[in-house]
């Protein structure tokens, strides 16, 4: 058996994992009290929650650390269920696939977040 990433590759993949955890787990009571601060229903009030700059970025880095959290969980699952000798294709294009996807989907949401108009 070939070790190729080494536990310190194993390390560095659990530390961000991590990280992206504590991120969200401030973020969402946080961003829980400040909805309930503000109040209302609505699009307005929605807006309204968004406009600050520093919600944006809180936002986004929180959409960035649930995708990273996410890619890590799915490359622990293509490479412990995709492993057969003649899978590397296969394993090579579902990372490349899910890279992609989540990518896309950060994009997307500071398309959204910043696409707001006043």
């Amino acid at each position: 058996m070939r070790n190729v990433g080494g536990a310190r590759r194993g390390l560095n993949i659990w530390l961000v994992q991590r990280a992206g955890a504590l991120v969200m787990a401030l973020y969402l009571p946080l961003f829980g009290l400040y909805a309930w601060a503000l109040g209302g229903a609505g699009y307005e009030a929605w807006h309204g929650l968004f406009a600050p700059l520093a919600v944006k970025v809180a936002t986004l880095l929180f959409f960035a650390a649930l995708l990273s959290h996410a890619w890590i969980g799915m490359r622990e699952i293509v490479i412990d269920y995709v492993h057969c000798p003649r899978c590397l294709g296969l394993r090579l294009a579902l990372h490349f696939s899910f890279a992609v996807l989540y990518l896309a989907c950060l994009v997307w949401a500071a398309d959204i977040l910043w696409g707001l108009a006043p």
